[in-house]
């Protein structure tokens, strides 16, 4: 990603960032959590995180009751 996009990229995660706040002053959680999603997305991509990356770290991330290991 050139440098021009993921500036643009970043302005309208900015603007989205703040439409969300609008929208949970205004009691529409849902709404929130969309706006939320669309953010992640931008940043996967500005970041030039893959959904291969993104998984791996999801199972990473996830662990068994203890907290010691990661589930398979």
């Amino acid at each position: 990603m050139n440098g021009m996009n993921a500036r643009t990229l970043r302005d309208v995660i900015a603007v989205l960032t703040e439409q969300q706040k609008t929208v949970i002053a205004n009691g529409a959680p849902f709404a929130a959590h969309l706006i939320g999603l669309a953010i992640m997305e931008l940043r996967l991509t500005v970041n030039e995180i893959s959904e291969e990356e993104l998984s791996e770290l999801c199972d990473y991330l996830e662990v068994d009751s203890s907290g010691s290991d990661p589930v398979n």
